[in-house]
């Protein structure tokens, strides 16, 4: 058999898609291999799960110790006040009755599996849009929904790793690898501190693999797609910031 009949052979027999484990493993350390099968065989379901299940018991575990409660409850005050809700004593002492009987634990691991396939459909939903229709592409929506959750591999790891930090230390922020965090001595009320906060290294490891996974799926470099993509985050990190700088 020539090279090239081999070749054609290995192009049109792949061989079997990864197992769930293995694909969520492989977008962390192999994610261009690991997205070209996923762009042949798109599959949602199990990952939705698992990533799901992952994010919820980082947010939720921590929260069974004493010490996890109460980081949760500044955050969530810290979060209401944000937002311009004033929490008066009676409001921080219901809060913290609700909080002693281990409901927001179970709360934050069903939450997930609520917040996450919405979060993805909609993100799904605009990509799907932006692609197919600006873009001219013919991807299919479970495509590219498929490398949508698959790529929220990398935020499970992220959860994973800062939670149990955060609230063994009692820090009320939503992550401990922004810019912000770096640069403590900043006015927690100020445009930069505000939009430094946003800028998580996660957050870009994932834009990256969420370009990694689109250009597979869509056949792009992705540099280009991953440059669109951080020009929309940039765009919603200013946004935000200049709301809710004081």
């Amino acid at each position: 058999m020539s090279d090239a009949t081999t070749a054609a052979a290995a192009t049109s027999n792949p061989g079997p898609i990864p197992n769930l484990l293995s694909r969520a493993v492989g977008v962390i350390t192999s994610p261009d291999v690991t997205f070209e099968h996923v762009a042949r065989v798109p599959k949602v379901a199990g990952m939705l799960f698992l990533v799901s299940l992952l994010l919820g018991l980082a947010q939720g575990l921590p929260q069974l110790t004493e010490r996890g409660r109460a980081a949760a409850l500044d955050l969530q005050v810290q979060q209401m006040e944000r937002f311009g809700m004033v929490v008066n004593d009676e409001m921080y002492q219901q809060m913290e009755q609700r909080s002693q009987s281990n409901l927001g634990a179970y709360s934050s691991i069903v939450l997930m599996f609520v917040a996450i396939p919405f979060g993805a459909v909609i993100t799904t939903v605009l990509l799907w849009v932006a692609f197919n229709t600006i873009m001219g592409g013919a991807a299919s929506f479970k495509h590219v929904m498929a490398v949508v959750v698959h790529s929220q591999s990398v935020s499970a790891l992220g959860a994973i790793v800062s939670a149990p930090i955060m609230y063994a230390q009692g820090i009320t922020s939503t992550s401990i690898a922004t810019l912000g965090a770096l640069l403590p001595m900043l006015d927690d009320t100020s445009f930069l501190a505000k939009f430094l906060a946003g800028i998580d290294l996660f957050v870009i490891w994932w834009v990256v693999v969420l370009a990694i996974g689109l250009a597979a799926l869509y056949r792009k470099k992705t540099s280009s797609i991953a440059t669109g993509l951080f020009i929309v985050y940039g765009v919603i990190l200013l946004v935000i910031a200049s709301y809710t700088a004081g």
